[in-house]
């Protein structure tokens, strides 16, 4: 079981994360309001953080970086109501692994969960390569592949062809929605908005 701390003060939030986490039987999931936080990890040693900026008696952005300083393994994973626009590169470079809105389906934070307990940075589309650019450094087509598991380069190769959800179903004996799962992964893991961007970042590299 993966231990999950739910960093917020809204109650039917906390209720409604902790059973869809625990549902699949990998989470347990045990919730705080921010009060006393850095003690309260300590207790609870989590391997997932899941913090809302919006506490009553606490600002989620600065207790980031603190949090952070005492526990940097420690895996976080931003789920508020603030616009991605504004907060979400402000806590990617407060240490963040990734960012969620609450206006998303809770259907959306167990895959997100997974792939940062895997290592992946999880924001909304442009804000990593956003990021790389204020750095000098871009990510090369290569590296992105990389980050691709051996089925999501597959589903990669039939959407360059053109071919539809539908088709890369049939073709990989998988459902459409298992299709749009792997299309919303591999976008998050290169940073991309779009498919079309993902595959120009894709070609940018093959043309060098």
């Amino acid at each position: 079981m993966i231990p999950v701390l739910l960093v917020d003060d809204h109650p039917a939030i906390c209720f409604a994360l902790k059973v869809l986490l625990e549902k699949s039987g990998e989470f347990t999931v045990t919730s705080s309001s921010g009060e006393n936080i850095i003690a309260r990890i300590h207790h609870d040693a989590p391997k997932l953080l899941i913090l809302d900026l919006d506490l009553r008696n606490a600002d989620g952005l600065a207790l980031l970086p603190r949090i952070k300083q005492h526990f940097p393994a420690l895996k976080v994973l931003i789920f508020t109501n603030q616009p991605a626009h504004v907060y979400a590169l402000r806590t990617l470079q407060a240490g963040a692994d990734g960012f969620l809105n609450k206006s998303l389906s809770l259907s959306s934070v167990e895959p997100l969960c997974h792939l940062i307990l895997d290592g992946y940075s999880c924001f909304p589309g442009g804000i990593l390569n956003e990021a790389l650019r204020a750095t000098g450094d871009t990510p090369h087509g290569d590296e992105v592949l990389e980050r691709f598991s051996d089925r999501e380069i597959a589903v990669l190769n039939y959407l360059r062809q053109g071919k539809s959800n539908k088709e890369i179903a049939e073709r990989l004996a998988l459902s459409n929605k298992t299709i749009s799962t792997y299309k919303a992964r591999m976008l998050q893991k290169s940073g991309a908005e779009d498919l079309q961007q993902l595959f120009a970042l894709l070609d940018g590299e093959e043309e060098k």
